[in-house]
C-alpha cells in the first residue's frame, strides 16, 4: 500500500505530491507521483530513514539527495518493518527503556570498581620518566614551603639515615633509582611518602618516633615498595582519569602537571587504598626477612606510633591515616613470610 507524502528532489527545497512504494519483490523503494511517474528509485538497503519521534514527519533519504517525506508514521513503521519499526517499538518500551537504565548503570559501577584502576595500573606502567618527573616537580613545589620546611636534624643523624637508606635501596632488584628527601614537617607530623620518579620524602618527626634503624628500614622498604608499583601515578589517574588519558594520548605535559593539584592531597593523608598499602607492608616485610630483619619491629613501630598520635581521636593526615587499620596491618607484617 503506496504512503502519501511529498518529494523533494536532491538539492532542491520544491515539493511535490507523491507517494512511496515498496516494490513487490521487497528490494525497492519507489517514489512516484500522481500519474505514476517515477521520481526515485534505490534498493531498500541504501535509503535512509530517519527515526521515529513524536508526529514529526519522516524523511526517506535516497543516495542521489533526493528526499520524500511523509507524516505516515505507523504506515512506515508497518512498510519497513525489520528496519526502523523494530526500533521504534523499542523506544517506545518501558520495560526495556528501565532495563537499559539498569544494564547501563551495572556497565558504570563494573568501569569504576575494575575498569578505572586496570586503566590507570596500565597509564601509570605507560608513563614516560620524563612525564613522572615532572609530576613529582610540580607536587614538591606544590608542598614546598607549605607542609615542608627544610630538615632540622642533626648532619650526623641525617648522614646515619642516608647510609641506611642506601643500604635498603641497595637490598632492592626493582632497578628503580630512588632518592631520599629529609625534611621537617610540623603540620603534618610523622609522615614518609614516595613521588612517582622515586624521589621518597621522610619527616623529621617521623625519624624521631623511630626507635631502631630496623623500624626505620621498614618504613623506607615500605615506601620503595609504592615506587615500584607505581602507586602514587596509580592514585593519581584513578582519581582523574579522563584528564590523565587526554594527557597521555596527546603528549601534552601541561595536562600532567595540572594533574598534580591531586597528588600532594593523597601524599600528606596517606589515601593510597587498602590494596596498595598492603601490598606495599608486604614487599616490605619479604625484604626484611630476606635480610635478616623481622618484620615485626615495623608492626610495632606502626602501634607506637598510632597510640602517641592519634590518641583516642583517631588518626588525621599521618602516615596511619589510611586503611587497612594499624591492628591489621600490624598481625599482617608479624606473620609475613620470607617469600
Amino acid at each position: 500500500m503506496p504512503l502519501p507524502g511529498f518529494y523533494f528532489p536532491p538539492g532542491s527545497a520544491r515539493q511535490t505530491e507523491a507517494e512511496l512504494y515498496l516494490t513487490a519483490d521487497g528490494k525497492y523503494l519507489e517514489v512516484r507521483d500522481g500519474g505514476g511517474t517515477l521520481l526515485a528509485s534505490a534498493p531498500r538497503r541504501q535509503v535512509t530513514v530517519t527515526s521515529r519521534l513524536g508526529n514529526l514527519r519522516r524523511k526517506v533519504a535516497y543516495p542521489d539527495g533526493a528526499l520524500f517525506e511523509t507524516a505516515d508514521n505507523d504506515g512506515i513503521d508497518a512498510l519497513l518493518t525489520g528496519h526502523n519499526g523494530a526500533l521504534a517499538r523499542l523506544e517506545r518500551s518501558w520495560r526495556l527503556a528501565a532495563l537499559s537504565l539498569l544494564a547501563i548503570a551495572a556497565c558504570t559501577a563494573l568501569f569504576i570498581l575494575y575498569g578505572v584502576p586496570r586503566s590507570a595500573e596500565w597509564l601509570a606502567r605507560e608513563t614516560p620518566p620524563s612525564a613522572s618527573r615532572v609530576i613529582a616537580d610540580q607536587t614538591l613545589k606544590a608542598m614546598e614551603g607549605k607542609f615542608l620546611l627544610p630538615t632540622g636534624l642533626p648532619l650526623a643523624r641525617q648522614q646515619r639515615i642516608r647510609d641506611r637508606f642506601a643500604r635498603v635501596a641497595g637490598w632492592e632488584a626493582s632497578g628503580h633509582g630512588y632518592d631520599l628527601l629529609l625534611r621537617n614537617a610540623p603540620h603534618v607530623g610523622p609522615n614518609a611518602f614516595a613521588l612517582p620518579d622515586g624521589r621518597i620524602v621522610v619527616t623529621d618527626q617521623l625519624v624521631l618516633m623511630a626507635k631502631s634503624d630496623t623500624e626505620l628500614d621498614g618504613v623506607l622498604a615500605h615506601e620503595m615498595a609504592h615506587v615500584n608499583h607505581s602507586h602514587g601515578l596509580r592514585s593519581v589517574y584513578q582519581a582523574s582519569l579522563i584528564p590523565a588519558a587526554i594527557a597521555f594520548i596527546t603528549g601534552d605535559a601541561s595536562q600532567f602537571a595540572q594533574m598534580t593539584v591531586i597528588l600532594p592531597a593523597i601524599l600528606v593523608q596517606s589515601a593510597y587504598s587498602r590494596k596498595f598499602e598492603q601490598q606495599a607492608d608486604d614487599d616490605a616485610a619479604i625484604l626484611l626477612r630476606r635480610q635478616g630483619e623481622d618484620p615485626a619491629a615495623l608492626a610495632g613501630f606502626l602501634e607506637r606510633m598510632e597510640l602517641k598520635t592519634c590518641g583516642k581521636t583517631g588518626c588525621g593526615p599521618s602516615w596511619l591515616g589510611s586503611h587497612p587499620a594499624t591492628s591489621a596491618r600490624a598481625a599482617r607484617l608479624r606473620r609475613a613470610p620470607a617469600q
